[in-house]
């Protein structure tokens, strides 16, 4: 159990997950300061009601730290920052509203795996299903890679998978609130399939339609 500075936001935290953050409003400069001044992290807990700005929105009870990797100030009070996703944990209790969040949180010190273990083939396939899905999005934004990295631990590769297709907001916090790798590794395996499927569509279409304008 520990106290944290929550950050509320409509943005789904994982794992490893890099965040860039724009903080203007005063409280959450007051909160960031406070965090770098004792070297602590916060955590990002996407609103379950409210805005982003304004009154204080109530935040969802399962999100993840973020170690605060890098900072720029600007004169103006503007601060930009770029935060790390750390550890899920549970939200037991608000105990301060103003001037920001801050909540009586459990991490969670250790990932499961959960039963049955996903098998060495189903891992190479997510590894492969992912490597189509980036290779065509890369292709849409005019890159190109040979060979796409991900993580083969299960724990590790559940949360990079969520990660990177990105989704609607309600089914991510789904995901994150999975108790164990194969439980959101059944959740994101069809996201994962459904978001390849429409990229390598769209990327076809676009050589498609300039394989035309050539001709």
């Amino acid at each position: 159990m520990q106290e944290l500075p929550l950050f509320p936001l409509n943005t789904v935290l994982f794992p490893k997950m890099m965040l860039p953050l724009r903080i203007f409003e005063e409280r959450y400069r007051e909160m960031i300061n406070a965090c770098l001044d004792r070297d602590s992290h916060f955590g990002v807990v996407l609103i379950s009601e409210g805005q982003e700005t304004g009154e204080p929105a109530i935040p969802h009870n399962v999100g993840t730290t973020a170690r605060i990797a890098q900072v720029t100030r600007h004169d103006d009070g503007r601060i930009n920052l770029i935060a790390m996703g750390e550890q899920r944990f549970y939200l037991d209790e608000v105990t301060q509203w103003r001037p920001y969040l801050k909540g009586r949180v459990r991490l969670v010190e250790q990932e499961d795996v959960g039963e049955p273990a996903p098998s060495l083939e189903s891992i190479e396939t997510l590894h492969s299903m992912l490597q189509t899905y980036l290779r065509a999005l890369l292709g849409l934004r005019g890159g190109w890679v040979r060979e796409v990295n991900s993580p083969t631990d299960p724990v590790a590769l559940s949360f990079h998978i969520a990660t990177v297709i990105r989704n609607d907001n309600e089914l991510l916090q789904r995901v994150l609130e999975a108790r164990t790798a194969v439980e959101r590794l059944e959740l994101v395996t069809p996201l994962l399939a459904k978001a390849s499927q429409e990229t390598r569509k769209r990327l076809e279409e676009r050589l498609a339609n300039r394989e035309g304008r050539l001709n």
